[in-house]
């Protein structure tokens, strides 16, 4: 066989196993992700405010993540009919809760 020949099959099989391998590890990443994929059941209920409440202390309290805080703020404040952020202590809210859910 000549020398062009063979390193060209060599550089094939090399693109043939990288890619494999490349198939197979973000295979695994995509059924791990698929894994960890969470469903919420959302559900409500009243909290009376106390002293020292604030909407970002309620969402600290209930939101899923503090990657949530300000989406979940807007949701009381809608839920509640709230024009700013502005809650005193002795009045009640509705807030949403978040149940995880197994997926099976």
């Amino acid at each position: 066989m000549n020398s062009k020949k063979i390193n060209r099959n060599i550089i094939m099989l090399t693109m043939i196993v990288v890619l494999s391998l490349s198939i197979v590890f973000f295979s695994r990443m995509l059924i791990a992700h698929a894994d960890q994929a969470i469903t919420y059941d959302k559900s409500f209920v009243s909290i009376e405010i106390k002293n020292g409440d604030t909407l970002t202390t309620i969402a600290e309290t209930y939101a899923i993540s503090a990657a949530e805080y300000d989406s979940y703020i807007n949701e009381v404040m809608d839920i509640n009919n709230l024009k700013n952020d502005k809650i005193h202590a002795g009045c009640y809210l509705l807030i949403p809760i978040y149940s995880p859910v197994a997926i099976n």
